[in-house]
């Protein structure tokens, strides 16, 4: 099974019946929609370009299109990025936090989703707290000298996860988190490229890790979201750019990565494996303009 190329699937009209279904899009931020340091107005080059938020607006003025974050970000930021674009809800530290805008009432509800954790280990504090409780953070940085830090300031003001960055083996760190309780799991949310760092240099790329409750992932904040909706797994879509996006996969109708995830041999492998993966040849917001456009487009055509 090779890569499946969105340009090409859709030319061939293979995704027609797809996207004429799709009623929600759930989408990753960082290196997705937004470009270098989060830039909005950039195209996949990182220039100066409005056509990604030009595409947000078309999106919002189809009544039949719902666009929900689904990204590492704490909920902090994502409150602010979500009355920026327009949105009201979101999911946020890679699923452990789902977030509803109640408009009627003025309030947002958070909802902490902790699922393999023990009943009432929460006692009024955050999964966070019960995560550096565990000590989990210096186990894996004394694993790793040198190749992981916290993702400042990107860390701070965070309820549900621990967000960090650097180059780990992610089978030496699942083995060393075996030993911690409760159950805490590392999740790979894809490159980035920090302003700064305290990090050994090497070749390898910089990419951001989260420390979260085993068994929370953006799969599980999705399918919980649409049962809350009453939509099913044909009428969503996910776009990403990292591993913990396209493991999304069995939880939607189908995911598309942006070109930048095929960056190197590995995540090109993953792609190709995954049988209802597709590869948009746009990098991070083009390739997010272009997926929203050709759903717009089959949305109009019902």
């Amino acid at each position: 099974m090779g890569i499946k190329w969105f340009d090409e699937e859709l030319a061939a009209g293979r995704l027609d019946a797809l996207l004429g279904g799709i009623r929600i899009l759930y989408t990753d931020l960082d290196g997705t929609l937004l470009g270098l340091r989060g830039c909005l107005l950039v195209d996949g080059d990182n220039k100066p370009c409005a056509d990604t938020a030009n595409t947000i607006v078309q999106a919002n003025l189809c009544e039949n299109l719902t666009i929900v974050p689904c990204t590492g970000r704490s909920v902090t930021q994502l409150i602010e990025i979500s009355r920026l674009c327009g949105w009201n809800d979101f999911l946020a530290e890679v699923g452990a936090v789902r977030s509803y805008w109640h408009a009627d009432e003025g309030w947002r509800e958070n909802i902490y989703d902790t699922p393999l954790w023990p009943e009432g280990i929460l006692n009024g504090k955050t999964p966070l707290d019960v995560i550096k409780e565990s000590g989990a953070v210096e186990l894996l940085q004394e694993a790793f000298p040198g190749q992981l830090e916290y993702h400042s300031p990107w860390n701070i003001n965070r309820q549900a996860t621990n967000v960090l960055r650097g180059r780990v083996d992610m089978q030496r760190a699942e083995e060393l988190l075996a030993q911690v309780e409760p159950a805490i799991t590392l999740v790979e949310n894809g490159v980035i490229h920090p302003s700064s760092h305290t990090l050994i240099e090497s070749d390898e790329p910089i990419r951001a890790y989260h420390l979260a409750p085993t068994g929370v992932t953006k799969g599980t904040a999705i399918r919980a979201d649409l049962e809350r909706r009453g939509l099913k797994r044909e009428e969503a879509l996910m776009i990403g750019d990292g591993l913990a996006d396209i493991e999304c996969a069995p939880d939607v109708a189908a995911v598309m990565m942006v070109h930048n995830f095929v960056s190197n041999p590995a995540t090109e492998k993953v792609a190709a494996q995954s049988p209802n993966a597709y590869v948009m040849n746009g990098y991070q917001g083009d390739g997010w303009s272009q997926l929203v456009s050709a759903i717009l487009t089959a949305l109009s055509g019902r």
